[in-house]
């Protein structure tokens, strides 16, 4: 029984190593071919030469809280449970503890860290949105999205409910990449959006933290913005 045992973690560890090594080289190769960040969506944002600090600080906050959760959830496997390694590595198991394979929701490698979430989402993030987990993944780029704003969701709570000044570090911008300043552009236009009736404002946060209708009302208008709203 032992024995059964260790080979079945063998077989279990060899099959995500696998996993992670296809996925790997998928994911390199789409970075490769060169991903067009200002491009990714298909609405349009100002770029301010000097976004507001504290903004920029938020969406940062935000973006280091929007955990690969949902995403591995997708088309009903809403039980599955993401496993993730400091080095990169994942792996996803189904509500019976069967490692999942199937190439929409699979463990994938991460490149980037939440230490630094603007790099992951340029990374690990906008690759998977626009390409999927592997290249016979048959999602589209906008159940990938719908799935991506239910973690962007969990990100933007963390804010409201655990987020203090003490805990916003500065962004310097002027020492960004245009790829990095391109990322910003876009969630200072989700987040903070002019035209939203309901606003991620101090002067709102109280009311957002203790209303749940009152959150939920903000947060459809993010999903308005990406397409996605059901």
């Amino acid at each position: 029984m032992c024995m059964f045992f260790d080979m079945k973690k063998i077989i279990i560890l060899l099959m995500m190593f696998a996993l992670f090594a296809i996925n790997g080289y998928s994911q390199q190769s789409n970075t490769d071919e060169g991903l067009d960040i200002a491009k990714l969506f298909s609405f349009k944002y100002d770029k301010p030469i000097n976004p507001d600090a504290e903004q920029l600080s938020i969406v940062r906050y935000i973006l280091s809280r929007t955990f690969e959760n949902n995403i591995h959830k997708m088309r009903g496997e809403k039980e599955n449970k993401v496993y993730t390694n400091k080095d990169g590595r994942e792996a996803v198991y189904d509500k019976n503890g069967n490692l999942v394979t199937n190439s929409y929701n699979l463990g994938t490698y991460n490149y980037g860290s939440y230490d630094e979430p603007i790099q992951k989402f340029l990374v690990d993030i906008a690759p998977w949105l626009l390409w999927g987990s592997t290249r016979d993944d048959p999602t589209s780029f906008d159940e990938r999205l719908y799935y991506y704003t239910l973690d962007l969701n969990y990100g933007i709570q963390s804010f409201i409910f655990e987020g203090s000044n003490e805990q916003l570090g500065k962004v310097d911008f002027s020492k960004l990449s245009n790829n990095e300043k391109e990322v910003y552009y876009i969630f200072l236009h989700i987040l903070f959006n002019s035209n939203y009736s309901i606003k991620l404002i101090k002067e709102n946060l109280k009311r957002l933290h203790d209303d749940g209708d009152y959150y939920w009302q903000y947060f459809y208008q993010i999903q308005e913005v990406f397409g996605v709203k059901l």
